[in-house]
């Protein structure tokens, strides 16, 4: 599974072990600094620029060995949520287990009826409901943006919330195709990129 680039570059630093040892445990500076053989002063800076950078957070405080209060860090949930999981994996063999036994087309229609389930119409000018759609990916991790084009709309991808499982694997799409018509009322293509980094592309038109 595809590490997260800020994984990539953060691996082997003394701020991704810092990382490491909060995600087992909440941890205080002087905790963090016995077990990876730092000074404090230097967690203190290094946990000062994760906080900020939204990674990890306070967590109140406990004595420590000295009997001073002493603040606690733990990872924070977004942080933790970037951290590779098996969620890719898993949904796959799902998906797999399912086509066994109800076969591609009802797969298919399942998770269309998922993507629609997922989603709320919008009302309003098209770009309004294209821009709505367009939040609606971006909520779930994806970068895109909106272009006009001469047949409708099109959502333009740049990375997949999903790459994980779309890189070789289209019937995802088919959700996330559905998510976007719900969303938008228009009658929606995916033109999705499935490459070595797969980028999102859903083409809109709307019905005169």
């Amino acid at each position: 599974m595809e590490q997260p680039l800020w994984l990539e570059r953060l691996a082997g630093t003394t701020r991704f072990k810092i990382l490491e040892l909060i995600r087992r445990s909440d941890r205080t500076v002087q905790e963090v600094a016995d077990a990876i053989g730092v000074t404090s002063n230097a967690v203190r800076g290094h946990l000062s620029s994760l906080e900020r950078d939204g990674l990890v957070q306070r967590e109140g405080v406990r004595r420590d060995t000295g009997g001073k209060p002493a603040t606690v860090y733990a990872l924070s949930m977004e942080a933790d949520e970037l951290f590779p999981k098996a969620y890719a994996l898993v949904l796959e063999r799902l998906l797999d287990a399912l086509e066994d036994r109800i076969g591609p087309d009802g797969v298919a229609e399942m998770l269309s009826d998922v993507g629609t389930r997922s989603a709320s119409p919008t009302e309003g000018p098209a770009r309004a409901r294209v821009e709505a759609a367009a939040d609606v990916l971006r909520s779930l991790g994806g970068s895109v943006e909106i272009l006009r084009v001469e047949d409708g709309w099109r959502i333009k991808g740049f990375a997949c919330p999903l790459s994980a499982l779309t890189r070789d694997d289209a019937r995802i799409c088919g959700l996330v195709e559905a998510l976007v018509e719900q969303t938008t009322g228009g009658h929606v293509r995916e033109s999705c990129d499935r490459g070595p980094r797969p980028k999102c592309g859903f083409e809109i038109e709307f019905p005169e």
